[in-house]
């Protein structure tokens, strides 16, 4: 059986050829269910109730949806990493993608929240196509701000959503003449949500929309295509003229392959202007490549921590405790990127500013988890991440690509115990009215006065009511609006106030200096 070591939003290698199950024979039927006895997987790996499907079509044969479900109940047995918590139930009681929601965990975290809220499937051609950095959408990424406030966080150049001119900021109020405030029955809610995430290349959806600052509504229509995300945006540096410090800028939206040479430029136009303190953006960050993360954390630690361990994932106790570790490694990184060997960058900064919120997840959680567990400083702007210290081996069978947890991420120290979020070191709410990198934008503002002042803009750290006075009081410190009656899920977002910005005299001691040029970076 081939696998793909991954972690979907920790470790996650390309898909370059799904499936290949070897010497597989044509059961003569799927035995009869025995509760708590298990074949092994291989028996029932590539056996296919429709093999129109299947993606290894060379060795795939024919089979039932029972074939599957046994398949699927002997793999998470021998790989889920809570195994002993799955109810053991007859595979031949329901359709296969049924039979997979009942193949976890039904614990819960200290905080009441699923343990497992992580495993999906996808098929294996989108799985190809999102591990590649490309999805079908209209280059926006909608946020629900509350339960019926859903707001662009941001676009993709030149996408369906450019050429609309939507930016960020911009409220959703109605999808195909449904509207996003007043919709009730469940079968619209889908609707809305079908129509926010386009699931195929040439669907087209009519929305109306509200734009930053105006009263005015307008209609938009917008066909899906396939978008080739840009993972790294706004790189740039600003300096205090008091003392000359340069303090630097990027938001990184998903760790997948296509990332690794645009983070190593920008690490490189970092090290070439000799920046003092980095601001990473990752509030919008789910996760992707654990390689992406081990490389970018070892740009940011530098030499001095080479060969220091970043992370180590273990498996259930039916595999070995210590299932693959990776190093920081400053001196050269071999993965691949563009099929290239190159040498890193380096920073060496002794502590990072990273902008977060319940997007936060995975792969960029193993980004703080790693660098603390190298004494890297991290220091968290927002809100409290995703909670996912959990990795898994993406595994085709039949056309289907399953992402069960069978993986538990940990640090150097050996901490990864964080499945309710880590929270931040200074609460600030994700703020609408400024573009990602503007330094009036709520997080980057919280994040420069902390920079200025040496400690939070806040009297309470990580939570609480700003005492502050004036524009600075009102720093998304604001109480959550009441969860109750139905909330448009796509994507789900915790409630927030959209609130002004922390206001400062000493902000204005800060210089921008433009952005830098692709074309003037040695790649």
């Amino acid at each position: 059986m081939k696998t793909i070591l991954s972690l979907f939003v920790v470790l996650f290698f390309i898909l370059t050829g799904c499936g290949g199950a070897d010497n597989v024979q044509t059961p003569s039927g799927p035995p009869a269910w025995q509760e708590g006895v298990f074949a092994p997987s291989d028996d029932f790996h590539q056996v296919c109730a429709d093999l129109s499907k299947a993606y290894d079509q060379e060795n795939s044969v024919a089979g039932t949806y029972v074939d599957e479900n046994n398949w699927l109940r002997s793999w998470s047995h021998e790989n889920y990493l809570w195994y002993d918590e799955i109810e053991d139930v007859d595979p031949a009681c329901c359709p296969t993608p049924d039979y997979f929601k009942l193949m976890k965990t039904l614990e819960t975290t200290a905080s009441g929240k699923p343990k497992d809220r992580f495993s999906f499937s996808t098929p294996a051609e989108e799985f190809t196509r999102l591990s590649q950095g490309i999805e079908v959408g209209y280059g926006a990424e909608f946020i629900r701000v509350d339960r019926r406030d859903i707001r662009v966080a941001y676009i993709e150049p030149n996408s369906p959503a450019s050429i609309a001119e939507l930016s960020r900021g911009t409220r959703i109020l109605e999808a195909d003449g449904l509207n996003i405030l007043t919709v009730t029955a469940a079968e619209d809610i889908d609707r809305i949500d079908a129509a926010l995430s386009p699931s195929e290349v040439g669907e087209r959806h009519v929305f109306t929309v509200q734009d930053p600052g105006s009263s005015r509504e307008r209609s938009v229509t917008m066909t899906a295509r396939e978008i080739n995300k840009d993972l790294v945006q706004n790189v740039g540096f600003l300096t205090r003229r008091a003392t000359g410090e340069r303090i630097g800028y990027m938001l990184f939206n998903s760790h997948n392959r296509p990332a690794g040479l645009e983070l190593i430029q920008a690490v490189q136009y970092f090290e070439a202007n000799d920046i003092d303190d980095l601001v990473l953006d990752l509030r919008y960050n789910r996760g992707g490549l654990v390689w992406i993360a081990q490389m970018l954390s070892s740009m940011v630690a530098g030499p001095a921590k080479t060969g220091q361990v970043f992370l180590e994932g273990r498996k259930n106790d039916k595999h070995e405790s210590s299932f693959w570790m990776f190093d920081l490694n400053s001196d050269s990184y071999g993965y691949g990127v563009d099929g290239r060997s190159v040498t890193l960058p380096s920073l060496g900064l002794p502590r990072l500013f990273v902008l977060a919120g319940s997007e936060t997840c995975s792969a960029s959680e193993s980004v703080i988890n790693g660098l603390r567990g190298a004494d890297v400083e991290i220091i968290l702007i927002g809100s409290t991440t995703c909670g996912k210290p959990y990795g898994f081996l993406p595994t085709e069978n039949c056309g289907t690509v399953y992402h069960s947890i069978d993986t538990h991420v940990v640090n150097a120290k050996g901490f990864g115990d964080y499945a309710d979020g880590f929270p931040p070191s200074c609460r600030a709410a994700d703020n609408f009215s400024y573009d990602l990198g503007d330094r009036e934008e709520n997080l980057l503002a919280t994040a420069l006065l902390w920079i200025l002042n040496g400690r939070c803009p806040s009297s309470t750290i990580a939570g609480g009511k700003s005492r502050q006075s004036g524009a600075a009081a009102k720093t998304a410190l604001e109480p959550e609006p009441e969860d109750t009656g139905p909330a448009i899920t796509i994507p789900t977002k915790p409630p927030g106030a959209i609130t002004d910005p922390p206001g400062s005299s000493e902000s204005e001691e800060l210089i921008e200096i433009p952005p830098f040029k692709e074309e003037q970076l040695q790649e």
